[in-house]
């Protein structure tokens, strides 16, 4: 009997990609599997070392015991690492971890890095909450990023003359397309709209992200923000754009119930749902043909159906496999490729995805318009 239940629980939590069934929410607890890997991937992990330059200068009093601190770091971070992926103890595991990463980044000026700091902040804050109420410490961290980015920006005066802009493009970047466009324009014209139109994103997403009925339309502006700005620049700030990404996960909280997504039988819609099956490692999918419906797909979550593609999106950001494959695809990108290669594949893949995810902005869009317009009409009844 005893051995059963073992073999129930390794069937139950023991894979990495699951999600469900701990005290964070799965979308959550996915965000922080995420950044594990990344940290992992980019090397948070190798980076870690006895105090070298560090913010305290009192940390130095451990180099007198010559790798005591780093490997005490390291193997801290392996297990709670290692742990929290196996779903066990997930949000001590997760504060663990962003203690370890503060106190790495205070050991060691060189490795800091915003995107090291961000990710520890994140775990931090996972790791406090629960699922039972919404991340709204998640919802207060990013809108504090768009904040400190905002006064970064309207602090100084180059910002709002355009210099800053038109040195990064032209001069840093030698971004042809910029220099050709501002050329037929007025001096610092295109520089100070694109400066101003930076620090009015900020302000928008900042100010949207802690309004509950505006947080959509903060998430879509982030994405759609991020993806012009990597588009006409090539940047990615690092691993900044992937972080936000990242972060944007844990906003959408996941269906506590099974839900339903049937489809007309044909080749491909046979193969697509198998392919679903094959993200769906938490098996909270029930998948049916169905002959009689008139649409390709149709989804059935917590009482909203959707039908064709809005049907299939909306399954597939409620797989964990889905984002696992999109990380590593990008992962890919950026180790396979350099340059221009690299620009144009991420560019491909980030627009893919916009386009992809364009159907749920529509379909919200116009779920608001009908409900005002209920709303009209039952007031003038």
């Amino acid at each position: 009997m005893a051995s059963e239940k073992v073999v129930d629980y390794l069937k139950a939590y023991l894979i990495p990609a699951k999600v469900y069934g701990t005290p964070m929410h799965p979308s959550v607890l996915l965000m922080c599997k995420i950044f594990v890997v990344i940290l992992y991937a980019h090397g948070f992990y190798a980076s870690i070392a006895d105090p070298y330059i560090p913010f305290l200068r009192s940390l130095d009093a451990l180099n007198s015991y010559p790798g005591i601190f780093e490997y005490t770091l390291k193997t801290t971070f392996l297990i709670t690492s290692v742990l929290l992926l196996f779903n066990f103890k997930v949000r001590t595991n997760a504060i663990i971890m962003a203690i370890i990463v503060f106190i790495a980044i205070l050991a060691s000026k060189p490795i800091f890095r915003n995107h090291l700091f961000i990710i520890g902040c994140a775990l931090l804050l996972a790791g406090l909450s629960n699922n039972k109420d919404k991340p709204w410490l998640l919802y207060y961290q990013l809108s504090l990023v768009y904040v400190g980015a905002l006064l970064n920006k309207v602090m100084q005066v180059d910002w709002w003359t355009g210099q800053f802009m038109h040195n990064w493009l032209s001069n840093a970047l030698g971004n042809t397309m910029y220099d050709s466009v501002a050329s037929a324009l007025p001096e610092m014209f295109l520089a100070k709209v694109l400066a101003y139109s930076a620090m009015l994103a900020e302000l928008i997403i900042a100010i949207c992200l802690v309004i509950p009925r505006l947080r959509f339309y903060g998430i879509c502006v982030i994405l759609i923000f991020h993806t012009l700005l990597f588009t006409f620049t090539g940047e990615t700030f690092g691993y900044f754009m992937e972080d936000i990404l990242v972060l944007l996960i844990a906003f959408s909280l996941w269906p506590k119930e099974r839900f339903t997504l049937s489809y007309k039988p044909t080749a491909f819609s046979g193969v697509l749902t198998k392919v679903i099956q094959l993200f769906d490692f938490d098996n909270r999918i029930h998948i049916e043909a169905s002959k009689e419906q008139t649409s390709n797909y149709n989804a059935t979550i917590e009482g909203n159906i959707y039908t064709n593609w809005l049907a299939v999106i909306r399954v597939l950001l409620h797989t964990s496999g889905f984002y696992f494959l999109i990380l590593f695809i990008e992962m890919m990108i950026r180790y396979v490729f350099n340059d221009t290669p690299k620009y144009i594949a991420l560019l491909i893949l980030f627009w893919v995805l916009l386009i992809a995810l364009a159907p749920i902005l529509f379909h919200k869009l116009k779920m608001r318009k009908q409900n005002r317009i209920n709303t009209i009409d039952h007031e003038l009844s």
